[in-house]
């Protein structure tokens, strides 16, 4: 379906090149419809894209979705040349929630993004896309960095009639970027590993940096992406207690003059909290280490200084990493470091908190998965705006619904 009207143009940052991307509606008419052609009233991709268009409004549940669309629809049929005399219900949504293959929509978003952002070249005026990942002025190795972590939809949990567990999703969230490259669900409790593995495999890892927590910190997972031409970072805790204790060794001691390593310290204050990190990193483990764990070329020590409300509290993390020390300043892998937890930050908790996915309740076993999904796509967007409040942008597109459908229906 195309418009039957000139969509308003939003305004786009200053720092945007003239780009040659399809829109959003044009990416999502290409997902699969797994619906019967019989009774298939509505077409898949437009369903999707109201779905987004209420989400950047601040809907959250399906029955949101629906109602919100339908209280606007003599203005969206006639944009949208919309023929039919209503637009479809909640069960409409939910159904094709159920129809719709989850891990290829993934797949294309992740693709739409990744086309997005590399379509962002330098301009006239050398304006580039910044990166979140590494302060301005630290050198870094790594052209991408992408975290690695899971996520539990608590929405889905039940105690009655029959218990079941919540679902649970991992992410590989492009921090440089801020977008989720792919997210695909897990089987259940005991098997993130190898859905990780899994979900690397997918992936052209040539010029990037993977990070993940203990759980993946494994020879086999270490010696995969660098098989695909990327870099690792990862955390040795419990799971490798005997990594964690070489590791620990090394640092037990004030750095010894026949034992080279470099250090740097990052404060930040906000939050009512004042947190001092400083990071040991040295690459005298690397040929003990490398029988085991290939590739390895440093190993480092963060301890977290944080004061809240007077109090001091202290954590030591241990870890090691496949970039050398020749490519990859002190302060730049402590950078890293800290960015792996933009999955968190960026993802997770804005998803959790401000879109509400853990509030919301749906009882078939497809829709929170592509849900989860479609909150990806409200969060690249409003990334890609580099809008700082989400809560405020929301209410805009709220008030002003036409700029949130030109971001959808036209080319980026």
């Amino acid at each position: 379906m195309k418009s039957s009207t000139i969509l308003e143009q939003i305004e786009i940052p200053a720092w945007v090149v003239e780009l040659e991307v399809p829109s959003l509606y044009a990416v999502l008419q290409g997902v699969k419809d797994l619906r019967k052609l019989r009774g298939r009233r509505y077409e898949a991709g437009l369903l999707l894209v109201l779905m987004i268009l209420a989400k950047l409004a601040g809907m959250k549940t399906i029955a949101g979705v629906a109602e919100w669309v339908q209280l606007r629809s003599e203005w969206l049929g006639s944009v949208l040349g919309w023929s039919r005399l209503r637009f479809p219900c909640a069960n409409t949504y939910r159904y094709l929630c159920e129809h719709l293959d989850v891990a290829e929509l993934n797949q294309v978003l992740g693709a739409f993004f990744a086309q997005l952002y590399g379509a962002l070249l330098p301009s006239g005026e050398g304006e580039v896309r910044e990166s979140w990942a590494v302060p301005d002025g630290v050198e870094h190795a790594a052209q991408r960095h992408l975290a690695l972590d899971g996520k539990s939809l608590r929405g889905t949990r039940r105690t009655w009639p029959v218990a079941q567990a919540a679902q649970q999703v991992l992410g590989l969230y492009n921090v440089s970027d801020d977008y989720m490259v792919q997210q695909v669900p897990i089987a259940g409790k005991g098997h993130e590993r190898a859905a990780g593995l899994q979900l690397i495999r997918q992936v052209d890892l040539h010029d990037c940096l993977v990070s993940a927590d203990a759980l993946h910190t494994q020879p086999k997972w270490c010696g995969q992406i660098l098989a695909q031409g990327g870099d690792y970072l990862v955390i040795a805790k419990g799971n490798q207690s005997e990594l964690r204790a070489e590791i620990a060794l090394l640092f037990s001691q004030p750095p010894l003059p026949w034992l080279p390593e470099s250090a740097a310290t990052q404060t930040n204050k906000g939050h009512g909290r004042l947190e001092v990190r400083h990071l040991r990193a040295s690459a005298e483990l690397s040929d003990f280490l490398a029988p085991k764990w290939p590739g390895v070329q440093q190993v480092f020590q963060l301890q977290r200084r944080i004061w809240r409300q007077g109090q001091l509290t202290t954590e030591v993390v241990y870890g090691m990493t496949s970039l050398p020390v020749q490519r990859t300043s002190v302060a730049a892998l402590l950078a890293l470091v800290r960015a792996h937890w933009h999955i968190e930050n960026r993802s997770h908790w804005r998803r959790d908190v401000t879109l509400g996915e853990d509030r919301c309740k749906v009882a078939s076993p497809l829709a929170p998965q592509l849900l989860a999904a479609l909150n990806n796509v409200v969060l690249a967007l409003m990334d890609y705006l580099h809008v700082d409040n989400v809560a405020s942008q929301i209410r805009r597109f709220d008030a002003a619904p036409a700029e949130a459908l030109a971001l959808l229906m036209t080319p980026l």
